[in-house]
């Protein structure tokens, strides 16, 4: 067995000591990537190993194929995790000091260390076996850590002043009101770094529409202003308790769970008490059309949701029409208020929406449609969704709603939300669009408009259109995600970049506010590039005329150097780097990510920088599952890597988190998966000791089968080339790993021990070495110091197609003969026969094969009429059944249609005999199977042994089979 520990250390320290990774300008091509850099609030994981990896086989892969290649990391320390992370500490949370000390296995005498978050955040960063770098390092990845960082260095401080300072300039941050998240534990601002759950929760805007009770105000909530005029009743929650409270000077009527939010969202709020008198039953006045309508009990009205209050709508609202029904059907409901049964009868919806392909109540089309018939069916939230998303994008106002006929409901819902403010018979309240947003002190978060914060303007029209210029030329990974980045820009408003509590770089117009942690991390791409240079310069000396030279070229260095007191030797250095790595070739993150940091990554590259300086690709990956659920280490829901390494080795973690599913996809870890690498790595190791100590020769004559595997070589070195390009891992492992083993497989098994043989593996071995060293890097370079080559794998030229080697002839014949293989162990795994007497194998009539490659021809040129072709083949074979002919071209055509291009060509294009193949190698086939005889026959052949008849049923290139 492989010692893989010592196997993964060995190589790990000859890549530190030779100094294989470290980065510096040439004259060789460069590429630049980098991955998000890790939040250090907890240990690194196989979840967080899954978003590393992929951009190490990338680095790793282009290094191979002679870029000089800047693969850099650092820790983002910033912003509130650390210090929610500290606070469970200070707190003594049970769960959470569990969590530390059973799970991630912290000392007890350490914990009190950990109250303080900078020495949290070292820990976990660098410090101890469970830290990123740490982990980082076992998994062997290829990072140039002279470059490495932390956000709350001074040096970096420096740099986000330079930065805000810019967008300051620019007039893209401006002071003003606006709703945020808000965390009342943290009394701070948060955003989905800061979360504990609740991640690209949005906040939604709902309209609060004034219906008046005497003195009172009842606000209902909606996102649908514009109904107010198709209002039949208002709905409140009989179970629920109301409170009635002194707001902006009226009396209002709002659920309990309520006040907490208006008196966060600018309302004066005064005295609060419990509503003591009976709503339900009651009427109340609707604002702007001032008619008396009934409050109603419904239960599907949220305490917790906006205001507790809700009007009704049922041609337009599915739960509206359900609860009013339920109502009419059921007297005994109303019965408790002294409703009056008719009344409620009498109610009939009312339309004011036009929408094609519905009647004049869409909610009733849809509720009969799903046959719903109770508030508690979950499809209502379904067809909710979808009568409220089609009259927004397609419904107009009725011609009877005077003042808005004919409108556009998304353009009427803003004009009658407007309205209702002008008149004082309504105002704007915030809420999630999803119920749980904790933070990550563990508080329950609610959405606050804060006074006096600093917000960028992504807003801003011309902001907005370079961003646009900018997506227009990025390459995407996946493409697909081209149209989530489109809608970011575009629904992006202001954001609040700046928190008063927090670690992090102070906001440089006014120190007691804190510059938020997606906010600092936009553009520290570029800070890599000369952050190894910027250690050993007083960070005081970073002025703004300092970045300006360093990272855009303004100004000149000899000026610059003394009014700094900077070297300008260094100076120069800094922009020479600058210059040669930039722009990013590639900024690898999470697909959850586009949403805001991806986004802000290229607003805040076109805002500073000039257009050769924007970002080329981006690339978005999946979220990384254990057993199917989400990872994370706040729950203890993780696997250490240093556990993961020391049970299978790094390669083999490497291995698996590759070979699941494509990057953008989700990734699910399950040990026994990862312990199946293990022994693939065991039996590849094993194999490749046996083609290492064969004799060195030179190149001999080669037989079939060796133009067979040579050829295939080439095609795995393609595929794996072309996959890689795409940042498809899957694709290229496939390839690289498990179907060249399978074709090595089938290859030895074909061919005995001779020169030719030993000459193929060597070959085949030294180029699987390479194709996999991006993958698996430790057992790459151990084999290949075993072979005997000088230097570095890692290092090493990418193996090239070699086109002389490409025999597609080779390739059909063994793939046929593999198949027709596969067939016969199918048949006598079926049969239950072992050691046959004799096989039989019929190959296909030539008219079958003139008829076949004809239609082939047809479907390449895409101008197949199977009539046509069928009543070419009957006047060319005028004696066979009609009837024949036609069934064979019918399955002929069908499978045609589904062959790959590559297998058209090369039927097309080759000259396959059949009958040949097979022949040559009935003694192969006779040794697999133990079988008697083997025996080939075309298909009409007069004198074949075809008991059961079964020579019919051949077609070309899948010949018919029996076995006795």
């Amino acid at each position: 067995m492989v010692d893989w520990k010592e196997l993964d250390a060995k190589w790990q320290k000859a890549w530190r000591e030779n100094e294989v990774f470290k980065a510096k300008p040439g004259s060789k091509p460069k590429f630049f990537l980098t991955v998000a850099y890790p939040y250090v609030s907890g240990p690194m994981h196989v979840g967080h190993a899954r978003t590393y990896t992929i951009p190490d086989i990338i680095a790793r892969y282009k290094r191979m194929r002679g870029y000089n290649v800047l693969f850099p990391m650092a820790f983002h320390f910033t912003g509130t995790p650390l210090l929610g992370a500290a606070k469970r500490v200070q707190n003594r949370d049970e769960d959470f000091l569990e969590t530390l000390t059973k799970i991630f296995g912290v000392e007890e005498e350490e914990i009190p260390k950990f109250e303080d978050p900078r020495y949290f955040g070292d820990y976990f960063a660098r410090k101890s076996d469970l830290s990123y770098k740490k982990g980082m390092r076992m998994l062997g990845y290829s990072i140039d850590w002279d470059r490495e960082f932390t956000t709350v260095g001074d040096a970096y401080s420096k740099f986000i002043t330079w930065q805000y300072h810019k967008l300051m300039d620019m007039g893209l941050v401006s002071k003003g009101a606006h709703p945020v998240k808000w965390c009342p534990g943290c009394e701070n601002p948060v955003t989905d770094h800061d979360l504990l759950e609740g991640e690209g929760v949005n906040i939604i805007e709902y309209s609060l529409l004034k219906f008046r009770l005497n003195d009172y105000v009842l606000p209902a909530a909606t996102l649908r202003p514009e109904t107010i005029f198709g209002v039949t009743n208002l709905w409140l929650n009989p179970e629920v308790d109301y409170v009635e409270a002194e707001v902006n000077g009226e009396k209002w009527i709002v659920s309990e769970e309520a006040i907490e939010k208006i008196k966060n969202q600018g309302f004066e709020v005064g005295k609060v008490s419990k509503f003591e008198g009976q709503l339900i039953g009651r009427d109340v006045e609707a604002p702007i059309v001032h008619k008396k309508v009934p409050i109603l009990p419904a239960d599907f009205v949220d305490p917790k949701n906006a205001s507790g209050v809700v009007y009704s709508v049922p041609s337009h609202a599915p739960y509206d029409y359900v609860a009013l029904t339920e109502l009419q059907e059921k007297p005994s409901a109303l019965e408790p208020y002294g409703i009056d049964l008719k009344r409620i009868q009498e109610i009939e919806p009312i339309s004011l929406i036009e929408l094609s392909g519905y009647s004049e109540s869409p909610a009733i089309d849809v509720v009969e449609r799903e046959e719903i018939t109770s508030q508690d069916d979950p499809k209502l939230e379904e067809v909710t969704n979808e009568v409220y998303r089609k009259e927004f994008s397609k419904g107009k106002i009725r011609g009877w709603v005077s003042d808005y006929a004919g409108t556009s409901v998304s353009i009427a819902k803003d004009q009658v939300h407007q309205e209702l403010i002008d008149r004082n018979e309504g105002s704007s309240m915030y809420e999630f669009s999803e119920e749980r947003v904790i933070c990550r002190c563990g508080t329950r978060c609610i959405v606050k408009v804060v006074e006096d914060q600093w917000f960028l303007n992504y807003s801003n029209s011309d902001w907005k259109e370079k961003a646009r210029a900018c997506l227009a030329e990025i390459d995407l990974i996946p493409p697909e995600t081209r149209k989530q980045f489109k809608h970011t820009i575009e629904w992006l408003e202001e954001w609040p970049c700046t928190r008063k509590v927090g670690m992090g770089t102070p906001a440089p117009w006014d120190p007691s506010w804190i510059i938020e942690s997606l906010s600092d991390s936009t553009i520290y791409m570029v800070y890599y590039t000369i952050s190894h240079l910027l250690r050993d310069i007083d960070p005081e000396k970073l002025d703004d005329e300092v970045f300006d030279y360093i990272l855009l070229g303004i100004g000149e260095s000899s000026s610059i150097s003394k009014s700094s007191g900077i070297d300008e030797q260094k100076l120069e250095q800094m922009r020479e780097e600058v210059e040669y790595w930039y722009p990013l070739d590639y900024r690898l993150s999470a697909n959850e990510l586009i949403s805001n940091h991806l986004t802000f990554h290229i607003f805040h590259h076109v805002a500073i920088f000039p257009k050769q300086y924007w970002p080329r690709g981006i690339a978005s990956f999946g979220m990384a599952l254990l057993k199917g659920s989400k990872m994370s280490s706040s729950k203890g829901n993780i696997i250490p890597i240093n556990e993961a390494t020391r049970e299978y080795g790094a390669d083999a973690v490497r291995l698996y988190l590759a070979s699941g599913v494509e990057p953008w996809q989700d990734f699910d870890w399950h040990p026994s998966e990862a312990k199946a690498m293990v022994g693939h790595l065991e039996r590849f190791y094993n194999l490749a000791q046996g083609i290492i100590e064969a004799s060195e020769v030179e190149r001999p004559e080669l037989s079939l089968q060796d133009q067979w595997m040579l050829s295939r070589l080439q095609k795995h070195i393609q595929v794996t080339t072309d996959a890689l390009e795409n940042f498809e891992a899957r694709e290229a492992i496939q390839h690289a790993f498990f179907l060249l083993n399978q074709d090595l497989k089938w290859y030895m098994k074909r061919t005995g021990k001779g020169e030719s043989r030993d000459w193929v593996l060597k070959k085949a071995l030294k180029t699987q070495i390479r194709l996999l060293a991006p993958f698996t890097p430790h057992i790459c370079e151990e084999l290949w110091h075993q072979m005997g080559e000088e230097g570095f794998v890692s290092m090493a030229e990418w193996p090239e197609v070699e086109e002389d080697l490409i025999d597609k002839a080779a390739e059909f014949s063994e793939e046929y003969l593999r198949t027709v293989e596969e067939d016969m162990r199918n048949i006598l795994e079926v049969t239950g026969i072992e050691n046959p007497e004799r096989i039989c194998i019929y190959v296909a009539e030539d008219w079958k094969q003139d008829a076949y490659l004809k239609a082939l021809d047809r479907v390449r040129e895409r101008k197949i009429e199977l009539g046509k072709l069928i009543g070419e083949a009957k006047e060319e074979q005028p004696d066979l059944p009609p009837e024949q002919i036609a069934n064979f071209l019918k399955r002929a055509v069908k499978e045609l249609r589904q062959i790959s291009k590559e297998r058209a060509n090369t039927l097309a294009e080759e000259e396959i005999n059949e009958l040949q193949i097979l022949s040559d190698n009935t003694e192969f086939i006779k040794n697999q199977f133990g079988a008697g005889r083997i025996e080939v026959y075309k298909a009409d052949d007069p004198d074949r042994h075809d008991p059961e008849g079964r020579a019919g049923q051949s077609i070309p290139f899948k010949p018919a089979i029996f076995v006795e």
